[in-house]
């Protein structure tokens, strides 16, 4: 883990933006105390903390600065940061994919689609294809 960028630089380092992505972040660390480590090194745009269904973080934040520069004197100071005793994982975080972008992917990763989701959007009870081949995938 960590190995996966490019020219084997540690995953996330290889693509500066000004968004990061701050991982093992403590369950005792507040938004606030986040927000006064990372605002020493330049203007914060956005700062969220994803939530459990419970209220709790989820133990990672995303820090986004005004500037690329920013984001990575921030990363290179934080780098071997202690908070309550856990050590911060910065990384540039991949930039937002537009919803039609995601779906794409997720669509060919699927296969371009199942023959079980026909039979969900009503389709076709069966889930089945008209294909004669398509029936010998589900004969026993």
């Amino acid at each position: 883990r960590g190995e996966g960028g490019e020219g084997g630089q540690p995953e996330g380092k290889s693509r500066a933006s000004n968004k990061l992505v701050v991982r093992n972040v403590p369950f005792e660390a507040s938004k606030n105390e986040l927000k006064e480590l990372f605002s020493a090194f330049g203007v914060l745009k956005t700062l969220r903390v994803p939530k459990k269904f419970d209220g709790s973080h989820r133990g990672f934040a995303f820090v986004e600065f005004v500037s690329k520069a920013e984001a990575a004197k921030a990363m290179e100071a934080l780098q071997s940061t202690h908070l309550y005793g856990r050590k911060l994982v910065l990384g540039y975080a991949k930039k937002e994919e537009s919803v039609e972008a995601m779906r794409a992917k997720l669509q060919s990763q699927q296969g371009g689609g199942s023959k079980r989701r026909k039979a969900a959007d009503g389709d076709d009870a069966t889930g089945l294809e008209e294909d004669p081949e398509a029936l010998l995938d589900f004969s026993l």
